[in-house]
């Protein structure tokens, strides 16, 4: 019990944190999102193995929780891009270019998913969530610049996709 009290006093911060970068800072659901990934960690702690760091292994526990509510309730990703979209990523002069520009997110979501899990995880955590390079690197237990290179290559495969979305 002391070694769970300890992790989460060191870490429970930190993986705040990232969960609220995850949740586009919605400050309550980062909270309970914590919550759920420490109450995870204590009933999994018996199984984690030192094959990589602690706090990588608790950011894919939290990671995990984040994407399985997001799942349970697709409603709230939809929200949290609108919320971005609406926050200046995207400037809109009328109702049918948002719609389009929706269509497109989706698709480009949906060719995203299609992806080996290694550049899907990099792409979902830089475009989605707007991790830098070096919180990728660290939760995926990766160098930063194997971080770039996936996403890189990533952004590469989706594009080369997307070309016959323009010509539909």
């Amino acid at each position: 019990m002391q070694e769970f009290q300890h992790l989460y006093e060191k870490y429970n911060e930190y993986i705040y944190k990232f969960l609220l970068k995850l949740t586009n800072y919605n400050a309550d659901l980062a909270d309970e999102l914590t919550q759920e990934t420490f109450y995870q960690v204590f009933i999994s702690l018996h199984r984690y193995r030192g094959d990589s760091d602690i706090l990588t292994w608790i950011c894919a526990i939290g990671k995990n929780v984040c994407c399985k509510y997001f799942r349970k309730n697709p409603a709230m990703l939809e929200l949290n891009a609108l919320d971005r979209e609406r926050c200046g990523h995207f400037c809109f002069t009328t109702m049918e270019e948002m719609i389009e520009q929706k269509e497109f997110s989706s698709k480009v979501l949906a060719e995203i998913m299609t992806l080996n899990e290694r550049y899907r995880d990099v792409l979902i955590y830089r475009f989605f969530f707007q991790l830098t390079f070096r919180e990728i690197s660290e939760i995926m237990g990766i160098k930063e610049n194997s971080a770039k290179v996936l996403y890189h290559r990533g952004k590469t495969m989706i594009r080369e996709k997307m070309e016959g979305y323009f010509s539909e």
